[in-house]
């Protein structure tokens, strides 16, 4: 694993997201990586909210579409954060926080396609405007997952922090 980390954090590439003084560098890595952050997390968020009863005037019907626009911001996700995890293999792979997130991360993507799968294509509820009980599940396990995501993601900036709270091996190397 060690030879593994050690490739992707001396690649050209990584060097140059970890090293150029660019603005083009790390800055716009990690302003890319907020952008589809927040496209994800706001797009699951207005159909988690909607389908526990927020917001009714929004056809539920139409949110099905925005499905597309949440695979657009994990895309920019995956790409940013490929490159902020090549920056810094070492230090991303030690830390739990770092596994607990792609988790969290991975959960809600799964979630999301379970929404589309089995709420949304009941178009006998969705069109009459009923949420069912499954959808409302999911809507609750959805917005956790992306709450818990976007928490736990950011602690991953503070390794020496959460070392402290979780045991000296724990948070990083």
């Amino acid at each position: 694993m060690a030879a593994v980390l050690d490739y992707l954090q001396n690649l050209p590439l990584a060097n140059w997201v970890r090293s150029s003084p660019s603005l083009f560098a790390y800055t716009t890595v990690l302003t890319a990586h907020a952008v589809g952050l927040a496209i994800v997390v706001g797009v699951n968020t207005i159909i988690g909210l909607r389908l526990l009863g927020i917001a009714q005037g929004i056809p539920l019907a139409g949110l099905r579409r925005l499905y597309g626009i949440v695979w657009i911001g994990f895309s920019i996700n995956l790409v940013s954060g490929l490159l902020l995890f090549m920056a810094e293999a070492h230090t991303m792979a030690a830390m739990v926080v770092f596994w607990a997130n792609l988790m969290f991360v991975a959960l809600g993507m799964i979630v999301a396609e379970l929404l589309k799968h089995f709420y949304f294509s009941d178009v006998a509820s969705v069109q009459a405007g009923v949420v069912t009980r499954v959808g409302r599940n999911l809507a609750i396990i959805s917005l956790g997952c992306w709450y818990l995501a976007l928490i736990i993601g950011r602690l991953t900036g503070y390794p020496d922090q959460v070392s402290s709270w979780l045991g000296s091996s724990a948070g990083s190397t």
